[in-house]
């Protein structure tokens, strides 16, 4: 068992989305990800999903900052897979990632601090970071070299090189073919 065990040790049939994230601009940018599940699914105040990520990752460093995300879930078309690809590289700035993007974004109808939605997607959830959970909301964006612990448990910064968040549910999109 190594690193990244999900992928070098095992097999996991997940779900390829792109998670739009606002960068520091107020720019949307996507990233490519499959660690994103249902977390709370019943009997709480509202619903959410966790995503696991790098914390150096641009992605978690735009939700540490702005709180706001969207999971945009893609078909298993082959060019949205190869552009999927080509998205999940770590380190480009948003101008560089997005001058040849091939999905359509639109806005969100939830305000204008959100990021924009990917119209090719058959379904999408708009977020909000829960960083009231164990206190995330210490977590601070910026350290791009590893975070020092101590470290929260589930949500926040879990790890030198980890970050977890329950992200609340606030809206969800569907394709009304996907609907019916």
């Amino acid at each position: 068992i190594v690193d990244n065990f999900y992928q070098t040790s095992a097999f996991f049939p997940m779900p390829t989305i792109l998670i739009s994230t606002l960068d520091d601009d107020g720019n949307t940018t996507l990233g490519a990800y499959s660690l994103c599940f249902p977390y709370y699914i019943a009997g709480k105040d509202y619903y959410a999903m966790i995503l696991e990520c790098r914390n150096s990752s641009n992605t978690a460093q735009n939700i540490l900052r702005t709180k706001k995300v969207t999971l945009n879930f893609i078909t298993d078309e082959r060019k949205y897979f190869k552009e999927a690809v080509r998205l999940g590289f770590p380190g480009d700035t948003t101008e560089e990632k997005m001058k040849d993007c091939i999905f359509t974004l639109e806005k969100s109808t939830l305000g204008e601090d959100r990021p924009e939605l990917v119209n090719e997607s058959y379904q999408v959830f708009e977020c909000t970071w829960d960083d009231s959970l164990e206190d995330a909301f210490n977590d601070k964006p910026g350290n791009l070299e590893g975070y020092e612990g101590p470290y929260r448990n589930f949500n926040g910064i879990t790890s030198k090189f980890g970050a977890h968040f329950i992200l609340k549910i606030d809206k969800i999109w569907m394709k009304e073919t996907y609907y019916n």
